[in-house]
C-alpha cells in the first residue's frame, strides 16, 4: 500500500529520487517527476532558438510555475493532505467534509494542462466509473428475482453458466502422453478398492455427514446416461434432490398451494438407491420448506403476499393471482431452505471436515463472510456464476467410508433388484437400474420408501423417521481411504472409472501441479503401504501414469486424526477450493456457529429434547461427541441420552379441564426446567406440590393491588414526559417500546428483587426485559424447541447472574426472617418480603425460592403485563374507541364516576385479549374430561390450555394465573388514566401504527421491529396525539 507521503508527492507530480541531482549538479532531496520545461507538449522541447526566444519561453514557463504554485493555497494544501490520508486505515469517506467536492475545485483551479490537474481529473473519473459494477450484475423484475429450477441466470450475461443439461467444465488440461492400454477397470477395483474388513473413521464420524455428502453429490452431479459430458442438473448448491432440476420436476413436487411442497417426498428418485437416513434429511428439508412457507404467509411483510390475492384500491389483480401467491410463497420459502441447507454444509459440515469440531473456536471457511469475501486480499466476485469441474466429480467421492449397517443394507438393496444373480457386465447392471427407475411412481409422494407407512394427513410418522435419524447418528462411517469400497459397490465403480476415461482428464500428477502440490515421484508417495504402492506399479509403471479417479482415495492419510483437517486430509486441498465456487455469490453464536440442529428440532419437534446431541452435533456418534464436549468443557449443556418419542401436546378446551390443570399442582407442574438455564448445579425439576406458591402468597399481601396501580401511575406519567416528541405538529411516542415495556421492567425488577440501574451493574429496563422475555420461552410452548435452545444458550450467563443477585437478596430476608422490612418505604418490596418469608415458612429452599418461584414467576408476569397493556391499547384505538372516548371525557370528573368508567372499560378490554395460555407437564398419571372427550394423561404429557379472557378470574384459578390478573387489571387502571389526558389519541400513520403479532389458533407471538424474529412479548407501537 502506498504511504500518504508517497500519495502526495505523485499527486503534485513528484517522484522521489534515490540520487537527485538539479542539472547545475548539485544535491536536491527530490526532483519534479519531468523537468518543468517539458510539463506540457507545448514547454517541452528545448529551446535552440535565440537567446530573446529562450527569454519568452523562460518567462511563460516562471508563469506557468507561478500559477500552479498560486494553485496550492492553504484550503487546496489541506484537501492534499486530507486525499492522502483518506482510506489509509480502510474507513469509509465521510462525505460531510465535502472532500470531493475540495477536490473538483483543486482540479479548477489548476491550470489545465498540468500533471497536477490531469491526474486529479483522471483520478475523479476512475472513481465515479468504479463505484457502480461495469457491466452490472443484478436486474431488477420478476425474471430475476428468484433461482430458476435449472440453475440458470446466475450470470445474468452468461445465463446458460452452470444450468442443468450444460457441459461440465474441465480445470486441468492435459499436457502429458498416456498410456492408450489402460489396466482394466476391474481388476483395479480388485487390486486397489475392494473392501476386505470394515475399519471405523478413526475420528468416530457418523454416517449422517456422508448422508449430507450424498444430497450434495446428487445437488451438484447428474452425469447423462447418453452423453457423459452432460450434467442434467445445476452447478450450484440449491438442493435440487429435493426440488428437482427443471420446471417439470418441480411441479411434480409441489403442493400448488399456499407456496407447499407435498408432504414428506422429494425429487430426485436416486435418492431411494440409498440407505434411508439420506432420504429422512432430504424430509427434513421438506418439512422445513413447508414451516417456511406457513410462516412467510402469517408475517406477511409489508402485505407482501397478501396484495397478491387482495390488491390495494385502484390497482387490478394479476391474470392468475391465487398461481401467484403460491409462487411468490414456494419460491422466497425455496431460497430461505436453501440459505439453511448451505449455511448446514458450511457451518456443520466443513467444520467437521476440517476438525474444528474438536477445538474451543468459532473460525470457519466461509466466502460469504466479510472476512471470507477478501480472502487472500482481494474481493471475491459474487454473481459471476459457476460449472461443476469433472475432475470434482471424481474426487467427491465416499464409498470407502459406507458403515458396515449401511453396507448390510445395499447387499439387501441389490438382493430386490437382481436377486441371487450378479450382473454379467455393466449394461446388464444399468439395464437393471432404469427398469427399477420405471417402475416408480412419477408423483413423488406415491413413491415407496423405506417401508414406512403414510398416515391420513401424507405425512410418515415422526417417530418412524427419528428411528431412522436416531440410527444413522449413532452408525459409525469407515475409514476413508485405500482398500474400504464395500465389494457390493463394484459395478458402481467401474462405471465410475469407465466414465472418467472418457472424458480425457489430466493425470493425477497434473492435477496436483495445477494446485501448487508437489508432485508424487514414486507410488510410496501416493500411499506407503506396501501392498497398494506395488498395486500401483504393476498397474500403471509410473507416477505420472495414475488417475485421478483411482488415486484419489488412495493417498494416506495423517497418522495423527485429531490434527485440525486430519479427518479427510487428503482431498482437502482439493475440498476447499470446492467449498469456494459452490458457494452462492450472494457473529458465531451457539453451537460454535454450527446450525443443523435448526433443521433437526423444526422437523421432528416430538422426537428430541432441544438439547439433545443427536439433534445438535448428529455428523459425529454421540459417544465421541461426549468425549470430544467433555475435554471443552461444554458436555453440561446437552443431552446424550438416547431419545424416546414424546408425545404431542395435548390442547385443552373446556373451562373445567383447564381449571383442573391450573389448580392440581400435585398432577400438572411448569414446564420449567432450571437445569436449560444452570446446568451445573444440577437442578431438579420442580416435583413439590404448589407450582408457585409465591404468588399464592403475593396475592395474600394486603397493600400489593394499592401499590401496583400507584407505581404504574407514576411511572407511565413519567415516562410519557420524558419519552414524547413533536413530530409534524403532534406529540409521539413509541407506548409499547419506550413506555409500556420500561414501565413493566421497573414494576417486574422492583416486585421480584431483580437488580436495575448503575448501583446494580450494567443491568437497565432493556436488559431486565430481554432477559424475562427469554425465560418466558422457556417455560412455554409458544416457540420452537430449536429457538428455545438458542434463547437459552444465548442468556444463560445473564440470568446466572441475575440469579446469583437474587439469592443473595433472599438469603438475606429469609436469614433476617422479614426484619429488614420496616426499614424498606418501598410498598412493592414490602410484599415481596413478606411472600417471601412466608414460601420459606412453608418448607421451600432459598434456591428453590430463586429457581422455581421467583425466576419462572417473574418472566410469566413481565411478559403478562406486557401482552395485556399493548393488546389493551391496540383495543382501544381500534374496535374500543368508544370505550377510549367515555373514559377522555370524564378525565375531569369527580373521581368515582371516573373510576368506575375505567373499571366497566377494563372489562371490556379484558374480553377482547387474545386468550391467556397456560402450559403444564403431567407429573402423576390422570384422567381429564374434555368436553366429550375422556382422555388418559401419562406422566411427561405436556398440556396447553387456553383461558378465554372472560372466564379469567381471580377467584377460579391458581396462583399464577390469579396473580397476572390482578397486577394486569392495575397497570391497565393506570394507563387509562395516563391515556384519557391525550388528546385526540390515535396511532401513529403507516405501519409504526400497528402491533406486529403472530396468531395460530389460540397461540399469539409477537415480531421484532425487523420482523425477522417472534418475541414473547410486543416490541413496539407509536401512537400521537394533539399537542396541548
Amino acid at each position: 500500500m502506498q504511504s500518504p507521503l508517497t500519495k502526495l508527492q505523485r499527486l503534485l507530480g513528484i517522484t522521489p529520487n534515490s540520487e537527485p541531482r538539479a542539472e547545475d549538479g548539485t544535491s536536491n532531496q527530490m526532483t519534479l517527476s519531468r523537468p518543468i520545461d517539458k510539463i506540457d507538449e507545448d514547454h517541452g522541447r528545448r529551446s535552440r532558438q535565440s537567446s530573446s526566444s529562450t527569454a519568452t519561453t523562460e518567462s511563460k514557463h516562471s508563469n506557468y510555475i507561478l500559477s500552479v504554485l498560486k494553485a496550492f493555497n492553504l484550503r487546496n494544501l489541506n484537501t492534499v493532505k486530507d486525499v492522502a490520508l483518506v482510506g489509509v486505515n480502510g474507513e469509509p469517506l465521510d462525505d460531510r467534509t465535502y472532500l470531493m467536492e475540495r477536490i473538483i475545485q483543486l482540479a479548477a483551479d489548476l491550470p489545465v494542462t498540468s500533471t497536477s490537474s490531469a491526474t486529479l481529473t483522471n483520478a475523479f473519473l476512475n472513481q465515479l466509473w468504479t463505484d457502480l459494477q461495469h457491466p452490472p450484475q443484478s436486474y431488477l423484475g420478476n425474471n430475476f428475482v428468484f433461482r430458476k429450477a435449472d440453475g440458470s441466470g446466475n450470470n445474468i450475461l452468461w445465463p446458460h453458466l452452470g444450468a442443468a443439461g450444460q457441459p461440465y467444465a474441465r480445470t486441468v488440461r492435459p499436457t502429458l502422453m498416456q498410456p492408450v492400454a489402460r489396466p482394466d477397470p476391474a481388476v483395479v477395483f480388485e487390486s486397489l478398492l475392494v473392501r476386505k474388513r470394515f475399519e471405523p473413521h478413526p475420528n468416530n464420524i457418523s454416517s449422517v455427514l456422508f448422508y449430507l455428502a450424498t444430497i450434495i453429490i446428487h445437488d451438484i452431479f447428474h452425469t447423462s446416461h447418453d452423453d457423459f459430458n452432460i450434467s442434467e442438473t445445476s452447478s450450484y448448491l440449491d438442493l435440487g434432490p429435493l426440488y428437482g432440476s427443471s420446471d417439470e420436476q418441480q411441479k411434480a413436487v409441489r403442493a400448488m398451494r399456499d407456496g407447499k411442497l407435498k408432504p414428506d417426498c422429494f425429487s430426485d428418485v436416486r435418492i431411494l438407491g440409498f440407505p434411508p437416513g439420506v432420504g429422512v434429511l432430504l424430509i427434513m428439508f421438506n418439512r422445513s420448506h413447508n414451516h417456511v412457507a406457513e410462516t412467510l404467509a402469517l408475517i406477511d411483510e409489508g402485505g407482501r403476499f397478501s396484495k397478491i390475492l387482495h390488491p390495494r384500491k385502484g390497482l387490478q389483480k394479476t391474470t392468475n393471482p391465487e398461481e401467484d401467491y403460491d409462487e411468490a410463497l414456494f419460491q422466497t420459502a425455496r431460497l430461505i431452505t436453501t440459505g439453511l441447507y448451505i449455511n448446514i454444509i458450511l457451518k456443520d459440515y466443513v467444520r467437521t471436515i476440517l476438525n474444528l469440531n474438536r477445538v474451543d473456536s468459532t473460525w470457519d471457511l466461509d466466502p460469504r463472510s466479510d472476512t471470507g469475501k477478501a480472502i487472500f486480499g482481494h474481493q471475491i466476485p459474487e454473481a459471476t456464476g459457476n460449472s461443476v469441474s469433472a475432475e470434482f466429480n471424481l474426487i467427491y467421492r465416499w464409498h470407502s467410508c459406507v458403515s458396515q449397517k449401511d453396507e448390510q443394507w445395499s447387499h439387501e438393496l441389490f438382493q430386490k433388484l437382481f436377486g441371487d444373480q450378479e450382473p454379467k457386465n455393466i449394461g446388464a447392471f444399468v439395464s437393471v437400474l432404469n427398469e427399477w427407475a420405471k417402475t416408480l411412481s412419477p408423483d413423488p409422494v406415491k413413491r415407496e420408501f423405506a417401508d414406512l407407512q403414510r398416515l391420513p394427513n401424507n405425512t410418515y410418522p415422526d417417530e418412524e423417521l427419528a428411528k431412522i435419524w436416531t440410527a444413522s447418528v449413532s452408525d459409525v462411517a469407515g475409514r476413508y481411504g485405500a482398500s474400504h469400497v464395500p465389494a457390493i459397490l463394484k459395478n458402481v465403480e467401474i462405471l465410475g472409472i469407465i466414465q472418467s476415461r472418457s472424458w480425457n482428464l489430466a493425470s493425477l500428477n497434473e492435477f496436483r501441479s495445477y494446485f501448487k502440490l508437489q508432485p508424487h515421484e514414486k507410488f510410496e508417495d501416493i500411499n506407503p503401504d506396501p501392498e497398494i504402492a506395488g498395486q500401483l506399479r504393476r498397474l500403471y509403471g509410473h507416477p505420472d501414469n495414475v488417475e485421478i479417479y483411482t488415486s484419489a482415495s488412495l493417498l494416506k492419510q495423517p497418522k495423527n486424526p485429531g490434527y485440525l483437517g486430519a479427518a479427510f486430509a487428503p482431498i482437502l486441498p482439493f475440498l476447499e477450493q470446492s467449498c469456494l465456487t459452490l458457494s452462492p455469490s450472494s457473529e458465531a453464536t451457539v453451537n460454535y456457529g454450527c446450525v443443523l440442529y435448526k433443521l433437526v428440532l423444526n422437523a421432528l419437534p416430538n422426537s428430541y429434547r432441544s438439547n439433545s446431541i443427536y439433534a445438535h452435533y448428529p455428523l459425529v456418534t454421540p459417544d465421541e461427541n461426549k468425549s470430544i464436549l467433555s475435554k471443552l468443557e461444554k458436555a453440561d449443556l446437552y443431552n446424550f441420552d438416547t431419545p424416546t418419542q414424546r408425545l404431542r401436546p395435548e390442547m385443552l378446551k373446556s373451562i373445567e379441564a383447564c381449571q383442573l390443570e391450573a389448580n392440581n399442582a400435585d398432577t400438572f407442574g411448569l414446564i420449567w426446567d432450571p437445569a436449560v438455564i444452570n446446568p451445573v448445579q444440577r437442578l431438579e425439576k420442580n416435583t413439590q406440590t404448589e407450582t408457585f406458591t409465591l404468588a399464592r402468597m403475593l396475592l395474600g399481601t394486603v397493600e400489593l393491588q394499592h401499590a401496583t396501580t400507584a407505581f404504574y401511575q407514576k411511572t407511565l406519567s413519567d415516562l410519557l414526559k420524558s419519552e414524547s416528541y413533536r413530530l409534524a405538529g403532534r406529540l409521539q411516542v413509541d407506548m409499547v417500546r419506550d413506555v409500556f415495556n420500561i414501565a413493566h421492567a421497573r414494576f417486574v425488577a422492583s416486585l421480584f428483587l431483580l437488580p436495575l440501574g448503575a448501583s446494580h451493574g450494567s443491568y437497565n429496563e432493556d436488559d431486565i426485559g430481554s432477559l424475562l422475555s427469554a425465560l418466558y420461552a422457556c417455560t412455554s410452548l409458544e416457540s420452537g424447541a430449536a429457538h428455545r435452545f438458542v434463547i437459552a444458550a444465548k442468556r444463560q450467563r445473564a440470568i446466572y447472574q441475575l440469579a446469583e443477585h437474587i439469592q443473595s437478596e433472599v438469603k438475606s430476608i429469609v436469614k433476617s426472617n422479614g426484619s429488614i422490612r420496616p426499614q424498606s418505604k418501598v410498598e412493592l418490596r414490602n410484599s415481596i418480603i413478606q411472600a417471601i418469608c412466608e414460601t420459606s415458612k412453608a418448607g421451600f429452599s432459598t434456591e428453590h425460592i430463586v429457581w422455581h418461584q421467583i425466576l419462572p414467576l417473574a418472566a410469566i408476569s413481565y411478559v403478562n403485563q406486557a401482552r395485556v397493556t399493548a393488546e389493551g391499547l391496540d383495543y382501544l384505538l381500534g374496535q374500543g374507541q368508544a370505550q377510549l372516548q367515555q373514559v377522555q371525557k370524564l378525565s375531569d370528573s369527580s373521581s368515582a364516576a371516573r373510576l368506575e368508567t375505567i373499571n366497566t372499560s377494563i372489562q371490556d378490554i379484558r374480553g377482547n385479549l387474545p386468550p391467556k395460555v397456560l402450559t403444564r407437564e403431567v407429573l402423576s398419571p390422570v384422567t381429564v374430561a374434555d368436553d366429550a372427550r375422556q382422555m388418559e394423561l401419562p406422566v411427561g404429557q405436556r398440556v396447553v390450555c387456553t383461558v378465554k379472557p372472560e372466564d379469567a378470574m381471580p377467584t377460579a384459578w391458581g396462583g399464577e394465573l390469579s396473580l397476572g390478573v390482578m397486577l394486569s387489571d392495575s397497570a391497565l387502571s393506570a394507563s387509562l388514566q395516563v391515556l384519557s389526558g391525550l388528546k385526540n389519541l390515535s396511532r401513529a400513520p403507516g405501519p409504526t401504527g400497528t402491533l406486529r403479532r403472530l396468531r395460530q389458533g389460540d397461540l399469539t407471538t409477537y415480531l421484532n421491529l425487523e420482523e425477522s424474529a417472534s418475541s414473547s412479548h410486543p416490541v413496539s407501537m407509536k401512537v400521537d396525539w394533539d399537542a396541548r
